[in-house]
């Protein structure tokens, strides 16, 4: 089968020669005399069926990923806008208390990462809820239920990250399951597609009835 065929086309392929050698009496009886009886073609109508399913499995299994995905980067979005509106208050709320920034991981460069600022994220906003930080920041607007309303969508976009972190491995896993079942069909077509070419040798139209050109 060809090279460059999409999943698709292969399996249509295959399908075509399985469905015509069981509706063709003549055909069906010549594969029968080389080993392909009806039973061997329901083995290749079985492994066209596993195919199928993982393939619509993949396709889920990527839908679901991206959909996970787009949640997630939304609230990441919102949560981080938040997170660095307070972490600019807190670096003026507190910058007169001596080695109180530290804290809150108020010092130095945000981390790129996502986990990097979801641990930055928790420690401020876990520190920012005794009693001495709250005085503190009241003084600028910040309540105790504003805080963790904040907080809450830090730990939001955590678990979507959990989240969007097993879809990706579900998704890896079923395209190996995927390619692994289309590889297992193909190798059972091109033996049943060689011996149908020795099988129809005498009769090409029966050959072209399958999808099988005859070399």
């Amino acid at each position: 089968m060809k090279k460059n065929l999409t999943d698709a086309a292969r399996l249509h392929n295959i399908e075509n020669g399985i469905l015509g050698t069981r509706n063709h009496p003549e055909i069906l009886e010549r594969m029968n005399g080389y080993g392909y009886t009806t039973a061997r073609i329901t083995e290749g109508e079985e492994l066209l069926k596993k195919a199928r399913g993982q393939v619509a499995r993949h396709s889920e299994e990527y839908s679901d990923r991206y959909v996970a995905t787009n949640e997630l980067e939304k609230l990441r979005t919102t949560a981080y806008t938040d997170y660095m509106i307070t972490l600019k208050v807190v670096r003026v709320a507190f910058k007169n208390q001596p080695g109180k920034l530290p804290d809150f991981n108020a010092t130095g460069r945000r981390k790129r990462s996502l986990s990097g600022w979801l641990n930055d994220a928790h420690v401020m906003y876990t520190n920012l809820q005794s009693p001495e930080a709250l005085e503190v920041m009241s003084k600028y607007g910040y309540t105790a239920e504003r805080l963790l309303k904040e907080y809450q969508k830090v730990e939001e976009v955590s678990q979507l990250h959990s989240k969007r972190l097993a879809e990706t491995s579900g998704a890896q896993q079923s395209t190996l399951e995927r390619d692994a079942a289309i590889d297992e069909v193909c190798n059972w077509f091109s033996d049943f597609r060689a011996i149908a070419r020795v099988a129809l040798y005498d009769k090409p139209q029966l050959l072209e009835a399958l999808g099988i050109i005859k070399k």
